[in-house]
């Protein structure tokens, strides 16, 4: 049975270049003009002054969230072209050490989509804007209305000086005046507009107070972002046309310079792409380029992606254990272990009954998990004898649709198939079930875990091995709950010794005898033996609850704030 490996960094590292060659697996590539936040750089990304947010809350194990990846893929190359005054980045739910910020922002789900403005500092009464769709098109439709509220947006009035604009970017070299037509106000009017959204534009009044004012300025403004050498301003009072010494002209495009030399451009009609196509055709001219485009990059792969990620998630916090590898190991159990047993009668259903309660009392469940766990104990306790075929109906109607957050394996995760995964599992859930059974008498689950092997383990070097260590250390001897974790530790240890070097090690997790020295430099003496007492402390330490990661947990318990927790 492969054992929990904790190991270096530098050795984690080279795992991922082994595993991950080319490295090109990221959930989220900033060639698609993504920017990763977390919980250090989270509070000074959103504080930026200058540019409006959109922040992605994801949780890369939730299928929803995977699910709206290849979606919001494209919403962030279409909105690079927005760059100047938007930043799109994405924050990762599943990470520990971001919990406390997915919490105090009351993410409720993943993927979870905000609008938050320039310089956004923290506030409980406002914590960004949601964005509900998942439509790009509508995104990016309502993402516009709450750029309009930017500065970089406001309505240029005969008050304001166009050399202050030419002040404030150094790098503008013109600057696109156009006035918002509005149909009760300018005469005639030759088009009303190419899309609904300009056409209400244009038959409702022009104020601050209408959420559409100036729509066909608003759409020529972020068409030209592409653009470093202009700036569009809009403007509805054509009384500023007098600033430039001219009356007004429908359609009419006002091009400046830094000498502030008026420049006319006519639009074939009264539309922002009209508006657009005229001031591109003039910096065209003028030899200007667009930013350059994105690089093209491949579809995410999610499974390599995610393995990518549990190889980091390895490396920054090597001692951990994580939930989602209990769950796993809960799973297989009740589902493919168990039924695997032609009858459950005597000892085989005692072991099983008893695991069961176990389970409910001392798991990490959800509630949910457990009631249903208990359901199925109360089924099995008032039977003398289950063969295998009931036992699982009775796991398929106690479980009904209910499925374990846990879908892959984290701490236990292999290189090759077929090597880790479930023994590993196996391994930790009991570790982590004797440094929490304090309410069960000494030495009951280390009972059921060597009922397990000897009983429905596929393993016979397993059983074997274990028969050859309850030589040395007998269950009798078991008397008390630290006594019952050492004795498991103990013979965790003797097994790997046995198997050590064999077929079902994984060679990149080697089966030692842990904790190491670098884990718990203090589990050792000078002469390199056990000090009992400290590895007694590091194992109530390791496999507490407090301890259990919820990194690869496809669920929303931990950033809704686990009220299930001890």
């Amino acid at each position: 049975m492969n054992r929990y490996l904790y190991y270096s960094p530098a050795i984690s590292l080279l795992l991922c270049t082994l595993l991950f060659p080319g490295l090109s697996q990221f959930l989220y590539n900033p060639d698609d003009n993504v920017e990763q936040l977390d919980f250090a750089s989270f509070e000074s990304g959103l504080s930026e002054p200058t540019t409006g947010k959109l922040v992605k809350f994801f949780n890369g194990f939730c299928k929803d969230s995977q699910h709206f990846m290849p979606a919001f893929r494209k919403l962030s190359r279409k909105l690079y072209k927005w760059k100047r005054i938007l930043k799109v980045h994405v924050f990762d739910c599943a990470k520990d050490e971001n919990l406390k910020i997915c919490r105090s922002f009351i993410i409720r789900s993943t993927p979870t989509l905000r609008f938050f403005p320039t310089a956004y500092h923290r506030d409980p009464e406002d914590l960004g804007t949601e964005i509900s769709s998942r439509n790009v098109k509508e995104i990016e439709s309502e993402l516009a209305l709450y750029l309009a509220e930017l500065k970089y947006f406001k309505l240029f009035s005969r008050e304001d000086n166009v050399k202050d604009i030419f002040r404030d970017h150094e790098h503008v070299k013109y600057i696109a005046m156009v006035f918002q037509m509005c149909l009760f106000n300018f005469m005639p009017h030759f088009e009303t507009g190419n899309s609904m959204e300009e056409k209400q534009a244009s038959l409702d009044d022009c104020n601050k107070d209408n959420p559409i004012v100036a729509t066909i300025g608003r759409n020529t403004l972020l068409e030209l972002l592409p653009y470093n050498e202009i700036a569009v301003r809009v403007f509805d009072d054509h009384q500023v046309y007098t600033k430039f010494n001219i009356s007004p002209v429908p359609n009419l495009i006002v091009i400046l310079n830094r000498n502030i030399k008026p420049l006319f451009l006519t639009p074939e009609v009264d539309t922002s792409e009209a508006y657009v196509a005229a001031i591109r055709q003039f910096l065209e001219f003028s030899d200007f380029k667009p930013h350059k485009p994105l690089l093209k990059t491949l579809p995410t792969n999610i499974t390599e992606a995610l393995r990518y990620e549990i190889f980091k998630q390895h490396k920054n916090r090597p001692q951990q254990i994580y939930r989602a590898d209990l769950e796993r190991a809960v799973d297989q159990i009740l589902k493919v272990e168990l039924p695997k047993t032609s009858n459950f009668v005597g000892k085989r259903l005692s072991v099983v009954n008893n695991f069961l309660r176990q389970l409910y009392y001392l798991s990490p469940l959800k509630p949910e998990a457990k009631e249903k766990l208990n359901n199925l104990y109360n089924s099995m306790k008032i039977k003398s004898r289950v063969s295998g075929v009931k036992f699982k109906e009775l796991v398929l109607k106690a479980l009904k649709n209910y499925t374990f957050d846990g879908k892959q394996y984290v701490g236990c995760i292999a290189s090759r198939s077929f090597l880790r995964g479930f023994n590993c599992s196996f391994w930790a859930l009991f570790h982590y079930l004797t440094v929490e059974s304090e309410s069960f008498h000494a030495g009951a689950v280390v009972q059921v875990f060597n009922g397990f092997v000897k009983f429905f383990m596929d393993c016979n070097d397993c059983r074997n091995n274990l028969r050859e260590f309850k030589k040395i250390r007998p269950l009798s001897d078991v008397t008390q709950i630290d006594q019952e974790i050492l004795w498991l530790w103990e013979a965790h240890n003797y097994i790997n010794k046995q198997l050590a070097g064999g077929s079902s090690e994984d060679p990149k997790f080697p089966k030692i005898q842990f904790p190491s020295e670098r884990d718990c430099p203090s589990c050792r003496d000078n002469q390199s033996e056990w000090r009992t007492d400290e590895v007694l402390k590091y194992l109530k330490s390791i496999y507490s609850l407090k301890n259990l990661s919820w990194f690869g947990m496809a669920s929303d318990s931990a950033y809704t704030y686990s009220d299930f927790e001890k």
